[in-house]
C-alpha cells in the first residue's frame, strides 16, 4: 500500500464514473488530416510524409490548447486530460 491518501482520494472520486461523449481520438496515425483533407493527398509518398509530418505538429498544438484551457479553468484540476 504505497499509495498516498491524497491518490486514494482521488481514486475513489473516479470509481464509477462513467464519462461519455470524451471527443474525437485524434492522436491515431494521420486520422486528424486523413479526415479533413481529400485522400488524393495520401496518394503522393513525398506529400503523405509532409502531411504526416503536420500532423504530428497539428496533435502537439491540440493538446497544448487543452493544458491552457484547463489551467485557466478552476474547476478543473490542471493535470485532468479527460476534458475535451
Amino acid at each position: 500500500m504505497s499509495e498516498s491518501p491524497k491518490n486514494l482520494y482521488e481514486n475513489s472520486l473516479k470509481f464509477g464514473e462513467n464519462r461519455k461523449n470524451l471527443g474525437f481520438n485524434y492522436h491515431e496515425k494521420d486520422i486528424l488530416l486523413k479526415k479533413t483533407m481529400m485522400p488524393r493527398m495520401f496518394q503522393n509518398e513525398n506529400v503523405a510524409g509532409f502531411l504526416t509530418r503536420i500532423n504530428n505538429i497539428m496533435v502537439n498544438n491540440i493538446d497544448s490548447v487543452k493544458i491552457i484551457r484547463n489551467f485557466f479553468n478552476y474547476t478543473v484540476k490542471k493535470n485532468d486530460m479527460n476534458t475535451n
